[in-house]
């Protein structure tokens, strides 16, 4: 069986019969997704995680960027990221991959012990990473991936072997041409790191307001200093990240809750209903209500 084969042989073991959709794995790291049809262009909430594809691929979009991941490029999303994204799949070639959650626990281990055979694997405190990067896929992490693909077919095989695989697979990916994002995210004294730490604080209270001054101090970082760095590892300006995070997660309610437009409005950190609705179709060309139903 093919290292594609493998990935489309998922889709059965999960039942994953919809049109597209995200499942958890036998691991409860490991996430599997599929789309059986091209989307166009449209705003995404991605939480940090390396993205691999077995077939089909996607484009990206962010502060004027355009990039490409692929079965030959993984995707690392080192900082949860809110940018722009047009998928090109069909039923006859549907696109299916894995996102795996980045343990920065495990990071420090890894990192721990590569500096014992070298002194690479280090970051300055102002060095800046764009958070969202495709990587050329090597021999060793395709063969970690499909080592894992294998045990995602068996519970058991993914209790008893299954991490030994991530572990892999996020050690290449620490490795590779874009390792030193995640490094910085385990030192706690570097710019990237104050930033990762303010997006997770996002995450957390998007909800209740919040001011680029509390972030900055927060982030014991000036505030031009920080607005820089935000927005080179973000694409966006503080505030603009708050307001899309607002309407992902409203986005996510509405469908999911089916609830009226002024309580998601309210349950986001918007006071006016009427801001929070334009604001919402200018983001995702469909007005709230569309949305939900």
């Amino acid at each position: 069986m093919s290292y594609k084969e493998i990935f489309l042989k998922l889709r059965e073991i999960y039942s994953a019969t919809e049109s597209e959709g995200l499942v958890d794995t036998y691991l409860e790291n490991v996430h599997f997704f599929w789309v059986t049809e091209s989307l166009p262009r449209a705003p995404v909430l991605c939480n940090a995680g390396i993205v691999i594809l077995g077939q089909g691929y996607k484009i990206g979009y962010l502060n004027g960027k355009e990039f490409q991941y692929d079965e030959e490029h993984y995707l690392i999303v080192s900082v949860p990221m809110a940018f722009e994204c047009e998928t090109h799949a069909s039923k006859e070639k549907p696109l299916v991959g894995l996102l795996i959650d980045i343990d920065v626990a495990k990071l420090h281990q890894f990192i721990e012990k590569v500096e014992k055979h070298s002194h690479k694997c280090s970051s300055k405190s102002s060095d800046i990473f764009c958070g969202v990067e495709p990587i050329k896929m090597d021999s060793h992490l395709q063969k970690a991936t499909e080592s894992l693909l294998l045990c995602l077919q068996s519970p058991l095989d993914s209790d008893v072997l299954g991490q030994a695989f991530v572990d892999e697979i996020m050690y290449r990916a620490l490795l590779g041409s874009h390792g030193k994002a995640l490094i910085a995210l385990t030192q706690q004294e570097t710019h990237y790191a104050h930033i990762a730490q303010s997006l997770s604080y996002i995450h957390s209270n998007y909800m209740n307001p919040i001011s680029v001054d509390d972030l900055s101090e927060k982030a014991s970082m000036s505030v031009s200093s920080f607005y820089r760095a935000f927005k080179f590892v973000t694409g966006d300006s503080p505030l603009q990240y708050l307001k899309k995070t607002r309407l992902n997660n409203a986005r996510y309610i509405l469908i999911r809750d089916r609830l009226s437009v002024s309580t998601v409005a309210n349950q986001v950190g918007y006071e006016s209903t009427s801001q929070f609705s334009r604001e919402f179709k200018r983001y995702f060309n469909v007005p709230p209500g569309s949305a939900r139903n």
